[in-house]
């Protein structure tokens, strides 16, 4: 079975690209699992894997490894695993239904194979009593049976930090819950964005593709679907142990590995919107000087030709948020404003540019007008609605760069109408 691995991201990003290929799972049985292990030899480590350069490692990575002194065995547990071998994986995969699962193989190869990736590795050793260290450890060699290891992948709730974080919580009977139930410092958008602030256009596009949905307060447990977050909670946590002790809950922070030349992800992202605007604002005035000429020169065919480009480039991503918010389980794309910008009717400039370029008929002409004039008219909607509090998604970079440009055409098709109709 080839087994995939990825880390806490988006399942936007994972129709994207999918992550390098990594080991598979152990087969045999831990000793923990049969009896061999004794509680008091065996020691349990968070382990937090930084970002690296390909996009499947933007946001880390977090795991668990279970080591017996004693025997000198060792085990890397890993809630980041799929198989493309899973039944009807491509359509599960479009769909927003990704089966997810844990697995465990050799920590020293593990370790191994993320330093080979260059990335930064830190481990923390967890200060729990010798039974919950083999509660813990018993529960993860279970959780990688063929009848529990699988669960569907949720992009911010359910993945490999999240499931890592409940399996501490629940170790600590509840604790890291309570200390975490307080505002966290940002939201959902805001969090992700620390992590795709370096590469702009894929931070446009998956802000653009994510709905309001992850704009809302979070708490300090919910920030937990970051790895790095996991970590610094757990490092932050004093719990009572079964005497009643209040101890920490990390006994020792470690750098296995401090890779060279990493990026720094930054506390808080800068703005997005500002970036954004100055291709909206070239494509937007490249669209008005066209229409002027248009109206001087009679010759639609740079008009057309550019109004086929640009709907193109719009209409693309608009109508992967229309299929994704419509009839998918991708949730964080649901009741995205960015349709009133962007959706599948803006590719219709495609045929129609093309038609207004190269045909001689009035009609395409006409109806590439009046669709620009649409586009602008919905984008002016949305600009009615903005102000009102249930249109309260965080999309000023989509705004920025579309609606000049949808201005700009509605501009131009105006400026030519005196043209269309003679």
């Amino acid at each position: 079975m080839r087994v995939m691995k990825v880390t806490a991201v988006p399942a936007v990003v994972l129709l994207l690209v999918l992550a390098a290929p990594g080991p598979a799972w152990t087969q045999a049985p831990a000793p923990w699992a049969v009896g061999a292990s004794r509680a008091e030899d065996l020691a349990v480590r968070l382990v937090t894997i930084e970002p690296a350069d390909p996009i499947y490692t933007w946001w880390g990575h977090s795991a668990v490894v279970v080591e017996d002194g004693r025997l000198g065995v060792s085990r890397f547990y890993n809630y980041g695993l799929f198989s493309f071998q899973q039944e009807r994986f491509i359509l599960n995969f479009v769909m927003g239904r990704l089966w997810f699962q844990v697995g465990a193989s050799d920590t020293e190869r593990e370790l191994a194979y993320y330093r080979y990736l260059g990335r930064t590795i830190r481990i923390q050793t967890l200060n729990l009593s010798a039974q919950k260290r083999l509660e813990m450890a018993r529960f993860l060699e279970n959780n990688i049976l063929p009848s529990n290891r699988t669960y569907l992948y949720d992009h911010y709730y359910d993945n490999c930090a999240t499931r890592v974080r409940d399996l501490i919580d629940a170790t600590v009977d509840g604790q890291l819950a309570e200390a975490a139930a307080v505002p966290g410092r940002m939201t959902l958008r805001e969090h992700t964005r620390r992590f795709t602030e370096h590469a702009p256009l894929m931070d446009w596009l998956l802000m653009f593709l994510m709905s309001g949905v992850i704009d809302q307060p979070i708490t300090k447990w919910e920030e937990m679907f970051l790895p790095v977050e996991v970590e610094r909670n757990v490092a932050a946590l004093r719990y009572k142990d079964e005497t009643g002790r209040e101890i920490p809950l990390v006994s020792e922070s470690v750098v296995f590995f401090d890779a060279p030349r990493q990026r720094v992800v930054p506390e808080r992202a800068s703005p997005l919107w500002f970036r954004a605007l100055i291709p909206g604002l070239i494509l937007g005035l490249t669209a008005l000087l066209l229409g002027i000429l248009l109206r001087k020169n009679r010759n639609w065919k740079p008009f057309g030709i550019y109004s086929s480009l640009v709907g193109l480039i719009l209409g693309l991503p608009g109508s992967a948020l229309f299929f994704m918010s419509t009839f998918t389980d991708h949730a964080i794309t649901y009741a995205n404003e960015n349709l009133f910008l962007a959706n599948p009717l803006t590719l219709a400039a495609v045929p129609l540019g093309l038609a207004a370029a190269f045909g001689s008929g009035k009609a395409s002409r006409r109806l590439l007008r009046l669709l620009w004039l649409v586009l602008a008219g919905l984008a002016g909607v949305y600009l009615l609605l903005k102000p009102f509090s249930f249109f309260d998604q965080q999309n000023q970079a989509a705004a920025a760069t579309i609606l000049p440009v949808l201005f700009g055409f509605a501009a131009a098709a105006g400026l030519s109408w005196e043209r269309i109709k003679n």
